[in-house]
């Protein structure tokens, strides 16, 4: 990831809110991949356990991310492994995201476990030469 690429959690009164930043679009996802799993998960130390590629279907960028982190909450409730790593790979006009996962059992839990992306105040834009999105995460 470049040096102009990261995420942060926003205030929220009951949910979780994520931000994150990046020169392209699958970067600023797999920003908001890990920003999901540090919302929630003290991910310093946490030991890779496997590796996992998630192709993005061509789409809105909206669209993605929600997919994305949709798929990502599935694999966390059915496999019990989170992404502690995320990379986004262009393959010609193909997305892919390369995640190295941990289990999630073994990691320090910090706060409260997404259940669900809200498309409400959903929004990802691109100034500047940066895309910006910002998510909001049920807990």
């Amino acid at each position: 990831m470049s040096a102009d690429a990261g995420h942060r959690t926003l205030p929220h009164t009951a949910d979780t809110r994520i931000q994150a930043w990046a020169p392209t679009i699958g970067e600023c996802i797999a920003q908001a991949v890990l920003g999901t799993a540090g919302s929630f998960l003290d991910l310093d130390g946490a030991a890779a356990t496997s590796e996992r590629d998630l192709h993005v279907e061509p789409g809105e960028p909206q669209d993605r991310l929600v997919a994305v982190l949709d798929e990502v909450i599935y694999l966390m409730d059915t496999t019990g492994q989170i992404p502690i790593k995320a990379t986004a790979v262009h393959d010609q006009d193909r997305l892919r995201l390369h995640l190295t996962m941990a289990d999630l059992t073994a990691i320090p839990q910090t706060g409260a476990v997404p259940k669900a992306v809200a498309l409400h105040q959903l929004t990802f834009e691109h100034r500047a030469g940066q895309w910006t999105c910002t998510v909001t995460l049920d807990v």
